[in-house]
């Protein structure tokens, strides 16, 4: 595997001492949609978003306070009233984060999770604490900092282990209290709590890897040096289909990252000299066979 070179990567260690600094806070813009609930509870709920966003926003996630922060967003549908001041909604999770040389983004993580369960109260404070279990809280809690470790990871090689280690912390602390949505299943459909069990589980170590070779060492240096760049891309991707020969079909940290990153993955390689490239690809990732079809097949 190749690297940029000494210019590029002196760059990038600044890239990497400007993202340990910055990825402790983050810019989220929280959507809710409330078009399942009764007009009534939709009063008893006109605070919410707001309320969201601002313990999101307004809180410092490390100890570091710089201008830039990691860019995602949190889109809460509504579901249902499942009692005094409970519901149950369907959550968006998703960030981004700029690409080196170029005014694109990259998606770092896409999730989609249907089981959330939580108590909100109006007018009541949503408050911190790591150490205690709030369903409203610490699911959270748990993205905020999901999203943190994913931006982490994407800059140097599991970097993001101590923000996914408060993000198993909390998931912990779910599992004891019994509530939907924090118990590990066995269905095959996103999990939270396995979710992030495989990311801290060794094994999938070369997967987390994969993607701070992909973002770092490849789409940061295609404005520099798209020859080597290109060549750290496959790496990556080469490694992961590895360690998907290798794993449970059923795991989450595999699916997660190709749903997120395989619309961006297949438009990288249009214009590579050999489009060959696009039978590795139908291996590596069997699941998006048909848009890796369709741009092998596009007459260029």
């Amino acid at each position: 595997m190749t690297f940029p070179s000494r210019d590029i990567q002196v760059f990038v260690t600044a890239i990497l001492i400007s993202s340990a600094a910055y990825a402790q806070q983050v810019d989220c813009t929280v959507q809710v949609n409330y078009e399942a609930v009764a007009t009534t509870h939709k009063e008893l709920l006109q605070d919410f978003q707001s309320d969201v966003s601002n313990y999101i926003n307004g809180y410092s996630w490390g100890t570091d306070n710089l201008d830039e922060k990691v860019k995602c967003t949190i889109n809460i549908f509504i579901s249902s009233v499942t009692g005094d001041n409970r519901y149950a909604a369907q959550v968006f999770i998703g960030s981004q984060r700029q690409i080196f040389g170029t005014a694109k983004s990259s998606a770092v993580v896409r999730l989609f999770d249907e089981a959330w369960e939580f108590t909100y109260v109006r007018n009541r404070p949503i408050n911190h604490n790591l150490y205690s279990f709030n369903d409203l809280a610490s699911f959270l809690d748990f993205y905020v900092y999901m999203i943190l470790g994913y931006d982490y990871d994407t800059f140097d090689n599991l970097s993001g282990t101590p923000l996914f280690q408060k993000a198993a912390d909390i998931a912990n602390l779910g599992r004891s209290s019994g509530q939907r949505g924090w118990q590990q299943t066995s269905s095959g459909s996103y999990n939270r709590v396995q979710l992030i069990d495989e990311i801290l589980n060794p094994k999938y170590a070369p997967v987390r890897s994969a993607m701070s070779t992909y973002h770092f060492a490849g789409l940061d240096s295609l404005s520099v040096g798209p020859g080597r760049a290109y060549k750290n891309i496959l790496h990556a991707l080469e490694t992961i289909g590895k360690v998907t020969k290798q794993s449970d079909p059923r795991n989450q940290i595999i699916k997660v990252l190709f749903d997120t990153k395989y619309m961006e993955i297949a438009d990288l390689f249009a214009t590579y000299a050999d489009q060959s490239v696009y039978l590795k690809l139908l291996s590596i990732d069997p699941a998006h066979q048909k848009t890796y079809e369709e741009y092998r097949t596009k007459k260029k």
